[in-house]
C-alpha cells in the first residue's frame, strides 16, 4: 500500500506529464503556493477560475489539478461551484486541512512540472 505522500507524487506526476504541454502551465503551478499562502486557497481558486487571455487554459488546468486532488482526498467536490460551496460551509480547520493538502500536492507538482519540461 502506498503512503499518502506517494499517492500525492503519483497524482502530480500524471498531471505534470499531461499538462506541461500547455503553454504557461509550469509557471502557473510554480506560482500556486505563493498565491495560496498570500491570498488563501479560496481566493487562489477563484483567481484561476476567472483567468482569461493567454494563460486561461493553464489556469484552468491548475484549478482542475487542485480540485481533482482535493476530491480524490474527499475534502471537496471536483467542480468549482460545489467546491466553493463546501468551503463556505466548512469550518476553519477544514479549510486549513484543504490548504495544507493542496500545498503538499503542489510541492510534488512543481518539481515534476520542471522535470517534465526539461525532458521535452
Amino acid at each position: 500500500m502506498n503512503t499518502l505522500d506517494q499517492r500525492r507524487a503519483q497524482y502530480a506526476w500524471e498531471r505534470a506529464n499531461r499538462n506541461t504541454v500547455v503553454e504557461g502551465y509550469r509557471e502557473m503551478v510554480k506560482g500556486a503556493p505563493a498565491l495560496i499562502m498570500g491570498n488563501g486557497l479560496m481566493s487562489a481558486l477563484a483567481y484561476y477560475r476567472s483567468r482569461t487571455g493567454s494563460n486561461e487554459r493553464a489556469a484552468q488546468l491548475a484549478l482542475d489539478d487542485v480540485l481533482g486532488w482535493l476530491a480524490r482526498r474527499q475534502i471537496v467536490p471536483a467542480d468549482f461551484p460545489s467546491a466553493m460551496n463546501a468551503f463556505f460551509e466548512a469550518g476553519a480547520q477544514d479549510v486549513m486541512r484543504a490548504t495544507d493538502e493542496t500545498l503538499a500536492m503542489l510541492r510534488w507538482l512543481r518539481q515534476f512540472a520542471d522535470a517534465v519540461e526539461c525532458t521535452r
